[in-house]
């Protein structure tokens, strides 16, 4: 079965699980830098680590919430969305 996707709501991407993920994928790159050997362990330390999470997520969404928007004006004025082909089980 072939579905075309006519418009992403911006509302459901944002207030469902995506910003979570995306936060845990960002903290989990972050916390790469606790195997940088110049690093000098600390609060302070642990806390830029988060803040770099929470920034890269916030960035990551806003890059998001831009690329549904784009896709839906573009699909408002008639150009195609995106195709998918499902199968039924």
């Amino acid at each position: 079965m072939k579905v075309e996707i006519k418009k992403v709501h911006i509302g459901s991407v944002l207030f469902s699980v995506f910003p979570l993920a995306v936060f845990v994928v960002m903290l989990c790159s972050a916390f790469i830098e606790f195997f940088n050997p110049d690093a000098s362990f600390g609060i302070a330390y642990f806390m830029s680590l988060v803040m770099r999470a929470i920034q890269g997520t916030l960035l990551f969404l806003l890059g998001t919430v831009a690329f549904l928007f784009v896709y839906n004006v573009l699909r408002g004025i008639g150009i195609r969305g995106v195709h998918v082909e499902l199968e039924d089980k």
